[in-house]
């Protein structure tokens, strides 16, 4: 009868209200202690996820991250897939959105004369080793080479960077051919520097204004420090 109806309903919403309050447990868990979190996405089937959304059960940071909300028609790994796949515009423009903030950051310093920004390979590589750059800015378009240089005849050995990769390269020291030790992607030698020194490295595209300028004005290679040095 209609009172068993009522009271089925009852004991649904609430059984409903218990499964998105233990989601909710679970989502404050793992995003909360996450100081950098870009941002969440939600997706389901059916109107769950709103239901979920629009409830008190998220804490309120976490309700201010959330980019998107999604219909889905899966659930477990695939409905994962499929949300990736349905919020792929919305995350590029969310990364792109990112890539202005940092490098317009670095642009504040640098028209304020702050102290606290600089650019160029020989500058941020001096920093990086004293360990005072808190963002390293790399462009994606950057195209160079760390190649490490001995001489077996006299033992003089140097570092560099080169646009191309040198061919037959000769000492300064006593005129004898040059043998390449060691070739990196300028790139990669910078990320690893900086890892070392607990540096937080981003990449930039140039799909941004603001990304063709880093790459442009600034060589491609520009840092944000953690202090005046």
């Amino acid at each position: 009868g209609g009172q068993s109806a009522r009271r089925f309903e009852r004991i649904h919403n609430q059984l409903v209200h218990e499964f998105y309050k233990r989601i909710g447990e679970h989502a404050n868990r793992i995003f909360l202690p996450i100081e950098d979190l870009k941002g969440i996405i939600v997706g389901g089937p059916g109107p769950a996820k709103d239901e979920f959304v629009d409830g008190d059960y998220l804490h309120y940071k976490l309700k201010e991250k959330i980019l998107g909300v999604f219909d889905i028609g899966y659930s477990g790994e695939a409905g994962i897939y499929e949300l990736a796949n349905r919020a792929a515009d919305l995350l590029e423009d969310v990364e792109y959105i990112r890539e202005r903030q940092l490098v317009n950051k670095f642009l504040y310093h640098i028209a304020r004369d702050t102290g606290l920004a600089i650019y160029g390979e020989e500058e941020v590589r001096k920093y990086l080793l004293m360990g005072a750059v808190d963002i390293l800015l790399i462009s994606e378009k950057l195209e160079a080479y760390r190649v490490t240089l001995k001489c077996e005849n006299c033992g003089y050995k140097e570092e560099k960077t080169f646009k191309e990769i040198p061919k037959n390269p000769t000492c300064p020291k006593c005129g004898a051919s040059l043998i390449i030790e060691q070739i990196k992607l300028l790139i990669e030698d910078l990320i690893e520097l900086a890892e070392s020194t607990g540096t937080r490295v981003e990449l930039i595209s140039t799909e941004t204004s603001e990304g063709k300028e880093l790459f442009r004005s600034f060589g491609g290679i520009a840092a944000i420090l953690r202090f005046k040095v």
